[in-house]
């Protein structure tokens, strides 16, 4: 019997095995060892032994010290173990941003794909084993102040004004955009402006951009300063060099821009000169406060902006819910309002305000029939003894309205003894049920074996 049982066990085992092998899933990289910044192309790759009825999204991929770019994915087929396999291959750039071990989690991939022989999708999650990278430092005689990884680097310099004819107090912008490609915009180090004597700078915020396409990635970064000329003379603005290495050819390369010597002449006016350096001053605070004030929204933090919305959302949803409940509920109470007697008798009511005679006439009866199915007219109406005093009124009406005296009715005395009448009608009927009720005998079987 025990045998039995293990080798049931064994066959279950091999099918199951079979059967997962029809889908494979793994993870490559271009190199296992990378700088700061170094680009990684990493690869996720999905196999399936038949094909897949649905689409496949991995969406980015999250890696902890480090940033990823998606590009695409791309449909291709491969040969394992002598059997053909339909796949997807998943294209992305991991670019360090610590030194260490970086690890390429274990991704779960939902899949949706037919047995061998099978034609109907079954949903299934494969998963990817994680990869480990280990992070180089930025080499020694460099720092991240100064570090870039990139396949070409391009500077390109301008200048608000000419150079030639500069003279004290005059503010001149300074624009050095660089483009990088096979990086990121967070990876453009920030330019190092030297302090020149005689001359004050006051750099601006700086505008960034990262462009990617299906297959490669580049950043831009464009920095520009402001030079205020206090003392004429000769002016030394120095060179600046760029640095960068490129992981193709594994070699670090050097862009600079020259100096430039700038003469300037001297200014009979003076008097701007304070006030233009306390408002260049008052720019750069400005712009400082604005990057360091957090992004809000109505006052209110992006995340507990999308609490309030979501909230708001949800009780708009309640309400709504409440209201299309409380409608449907008061829609049924007031179409039994509109069959019931109190309905009929309302009518009645307002045709006697209005001293409406022939009004009240045709809505009594529709209210004598509710108050009581036997009623089928004002006259059996009057004959029951709590209607006394209408009986008496009514009397006094039908002989004015024969003499044609309709304008001369006591119309509000009739309301009057019908309010009270019809009071008196339902609590004789109530003590009626009541006591039908109470003398009513209850059966109470007992069971008997």
């Amino acid at each position: 019997m025990v045998r039995k049982v293990g080798l049931h066990i064994v066959f279950c085992l091999l099918s199951v095995a079979c059967f997962s092998q029809n889908l494979i899933s793994y993870v490559t990289t271009s190199t296992n060892e990378a700088y700061i910044g170094q680009p990684i192309h990493l690869t996720v790759s999905v196999y399936s032994e038949t094909w897949f009825t649905s689409g496949i999204d991995l969406g980015n991929i999250q890696v902890d010290g480090a940033l990823t770019v998606y590009f695409r994915s791309v449909s291709n087929s491969r040969t394992f173990s002598g059997k053909n396999y339909a796949g997807v291959n998943f294209y992305y750039n991991v670019f360090p941003t610590k030194q260490g071990e970086i690890t390429i989690p274990s991704l779960s991939i939902h899949v949706e794909s037919p047995k061998p022989g099978g034609y109907k999708g079954i949903k299934r999650i494969v998963k990817t084993k994680p990869k480990t990278i280990q992070v180089k430092d930025v080499p020694l005689g460099y720092s991240l102040n100064n570090w870039l990884v990139s396949n070409s680097l391009s500077i390109n310099q301008k200048w608000s004004i000419p150079l030639k004819d500069i003279k004290v107090g005059d503010v001149v912008q300074r624009t050095i955009s660089r483009s990088a490609s096979g990086t990121v915009s967070e990876f453009i180090p920030a330019t190092t402006w030297d302090s020149i004597p005689g001359v004050s700078i006051y750099p601006k915020r700086p505008s960034v951009n990262t462009h990617k396409s299906k297959t490669a990635v580049s950043a831009t970064r464009s920095e520009t300063v402001s030079y205020l000329f206090e003392k004429e003379g000769d002016v030394m603005i120095p060179s600046i060099e760029f640095v960068y290495w490129n992981p193709s050819s594994k070699r670090f390369y050097r862009k600079q821009i020259d100096s430039i010597m700038v003469s300037v002449k001297p200014n009979a006016d003076l008097t701007m000169l304070a006030s233009i350096k306390k408002s260049l001053q008052d720019e750069v605070v400005e712009e400082a406060e604005a990057e360091d004030k957090p992004f809000l929204i109505l006052g209110l933090t992006p995340k507990v902006f999308v609490e309030y919305l979501i909230s708001g959302l949800l009780l708009l949803f309640v309400l709504f819910k409440l209201l299309k409940y409380t409608l449907a509920v008061y829609q049924r109470k007031h179409t039994v309002y509109l069959k019931s007697e109190a309905y009929a008798f309302s009518q009645v009511k307002k045709t006697l305000r209005h001293k409406n005679y022939y009004g009240f006439i045709s809505t009594s009866h529709i209210w004598i029939n509710k108050l009581d199915p036997d009623f089928e007219s004002l006259q059996d109406l009057e004959e029951h003894p709590s209607f006394q005093k209408t009986k008496e009124i009514i009397g006094d009406i039908n002989d004015k309205a024969f003499n044609n005296q309709v304008k001369n009715l006591n119309y509000s005395q009739l309301l009057t003894h019908l309010i009270s009448d019809r009071k008196a009608f339902l609590k004789y009927q109530k003590t009626k049920v009541n006591a039908a009720t109470k003398n009513k005998k209850w059966l109470n079987p007992t069971a008997t074996d």
